[in-house]
């Protein structure tokens, strides 16, 4: 009888298992299950060849799995329709604190505004009717009298000093949605964010932006004029030309507009150099330069522009005082732009835009550093040439220009001071809090800078005739609030002189036949003002004082304790 146990036969299953399965029955119990052990590995080794052999028929060696390279940034850099959705959503924010800045600034039209709008009125009644001119206010206009101030005029005849203020205010918001827009194409949308926060809360921004001045239309032809150049980069060299009409336009509605023109044409270049050879890039910065030349010839406008200095009808200033107002004005906005520009020209790449693999194009040190200095110098130029002519008037107005150009770079340095992903963003709302601290202050006390026009004119309200002449050197103020009880030629401006026949039959022009009138006792009253060019102040005061017939009966200092005083003398 045999002792060996039966077994029932064993179910199909694959080689390894079976392997496994299977006793080793003349093994005895302690050495069967290593030599199983062995036997499994064995049939599990022969099992994944033949896998490998299956899905591997001509038995290539695998190529070792590998890490793929990390990019630049930690997020998709190209655009998309929810960032693009959420950056408009903030620039719609932006535009609203800037319109509520400006708008709070309630005052009485000073006096560059009221010369705007009574030119303006004529100007545009000449147009339409025909009607001559007889205000001599068309000089006081810095730029062209039959461009701004026609606009100007009509906004005044619909809606008065608030009309015209409200046109600068649309001028001022499409300036920053150019503005964004130029910004997003140089870099990306958080940059182009940040720059348009920090420039919305300037002095001179948000001043200008509710200000019936010239220069308000003036900074949105610069705009426009950078936005075509920037946008035209990867195109055809010839349609940087139209820039030139946008360019020319702006220096002829305000002459200042000129401190922005070599920044417009190096721009061109400094756009165009990554993606084209130095020749062609220099050709494109070439031809907007004679274009606008080419524009500004009729008329001899071109002639104003080279000529003109920020000294024409503006106070003069000590050079401590117009650092200081620099410093006030753009100095915090200046220093986020310049470390933006050293930021950028030491490394390309961080998070504001487009990593190396994205991107085709690979700019050098040399094409950073010249796109970071056209954008920031002209920050530095307009300063600089108000210290070389020694004046402050209308610094605040001509530093926007600057402060427009500059705004990329200041974007970067403020995005580049926040962090890649945030990092650090307190410090960002600390220096943008700053900026508005700053704009809020300094805004409000441009307003209040100077003496109170109200009391002004209520004094020559009381004492105007119909029949009477009055020299001013405050320009404007009295045309436009005396309209019921004196007429624009009945007020000779003081800056502007006038044709003067003595008694003795001799003729007198300019400042020479405003003193002999005083003298001769022609006029019923003079208006002085301290902000006035000295040497007129100088020479209508000892006319004045030599002649003795007019009598000093009022005299307004202002309030913020500056330098600046109006003065009214009535003939005996």
């Amino acid at each position: 009888m045999s002792t060996e146990p039966e077994f029932s036969p064993a179910p199909k299953i694959p080689a390894p298992q079976a392997a496994a399965e299977a006793p080793e029955a003349d093994v005895p119990a302690p050495r069967r299950t290593a030599k199983a052990a062995a036997s499994t590995t064995a049939a599990v080794d022969a099992a994944v060849d033949a896998a490998v052999a299956v899905d591997d028929p001509d038995a290539v060696e695998l190529a070792p799995y590998t890490i793929p390279q990390v990019p630049a940034i930690s997020w998709d850099p190209a655009s998309s329709p929810r960032r693009r959705w959420i950056a408009r959503g903030l620039l719609g924010a932006v535009l609203g604190v800037q319109a509520a800045l400006s708008m709070r600034l309630l005052a009485a039209a000073h006096p560059d505004e009221a010369a705007a709008m009574v030119a303006g009125r004529q100007q545009l009644a000449h147009l339409l009717h025909g009607t001559p001119v007889t205000t001599d206010l068309i000089d006081r206009v810095p730029g062209s009298p039959w461009l701004y101030p026609p606009l100007a005029g009509a906004a005044a005849n619909a809606g008065g000093i608030w009309g015209t203020r409200l046109l600068s205010l649309g001028f001022a918001l499409l300036t920053t949605v150019l503005l964004y827009s130029l910004t997003r194409r140089l870099f990306n949308e958080r940059v182009a964010i940040c720059g348009i926060a920090a420039y919305a809360v300037l002095q001179s921004t948000v001043v200008v932006g509710f200000y019936g001045a010239p220069e308000s239309l003036a900074v949105l032809l610069v705009a426009l004029a950078a936005w075509i150049t920037v946008f035209t980069a990867r195109r055809h060299p010839a349609l940087v030309l139209l820039a030139a009409p946008a360019t020319a336009l702006a220096c002829a509605v305000a002459y200042s507009a000129a401190f922005a023109v070599p920044a417009l044409v190096l721009l061109a270049l400094a756009c165009a150099w990554p993606h084209r050879r130095p020749g062609p890039a220099a050709l494109r910065a070439l031809l907007p330069a004679v274009g606008t030349a080419l524009l500004l010839l009729p008329y001899g406008v071109l002639g104003k522009v080279v000529h003109w200095s920020p000294s024409h009808g503006n106070a003069p200033g000590s050079a401590g005082s117009i650092l200081l107002g620099t410093v006030q004005w753009g100095g915090l906005f200046t220093l986020l732009a310049v470390a933006g520009t050293v930021s950028y020209a030491r490394r390309e790449q961080m998070h504001e835009h487009e990593s190396p693999e994205n991107d085709g194009v690979a700019t050098t040190r040399g094409q950073r550093v010249l796109l970071g200095t056209v954008l920031t110098a002209s920050a530095l130029l307009i300063p600089a040439v108000h210290l070389w002519t020694g004046t402050s008037g209308a610094l605040f107005r001509h530093l926007g220009y600057g402060m427009l150009l500059a705004t990329p770079l200041a974007g970067l340095g403020l995005t580049r001071l926040i962090g890649a992903h945030f990092r650090h963003p307190q410090l960002g709302i600390l220096v943008w809090v700053a900026l508005l601290a700053l704009g809020m202050e300094q805004s409000a006390l441009r307003y209040q800078n100077g003496p109170d026009s109200g009391r002004l004119l209520a004094v020559l309200r009381a004492h105007a005739v119909p029949q009477g002449h009055y020299l001013t050197e405050v320009d404007g103020l009295a045309e436009y609030y005396l309209g019921s009880v004196s007429k624009p030629e009945q007020w000779v401006s003081a800056r502007a002189g006038t044709d003067y026949r003595d008694g003795a039959g001799a003729q007198h022009h300019g400042q020479d036949g405003s003193t002999a009138a005083i003298r001769d006792g022609w006029f019923t009253m003079v208006v002085l003002d301290s902000t006035a060019p000295e040497a007129t102040d100088r020479a209508l005061s000892a006319a004045l004082a030599a002649g003795g017939q007019y009598r000093l009966i009022a005299q307004f200092t202002s309030p913020t304790g500056d330098s600046s005083t109006y003065k009214v003398y009535l003939k005996h």
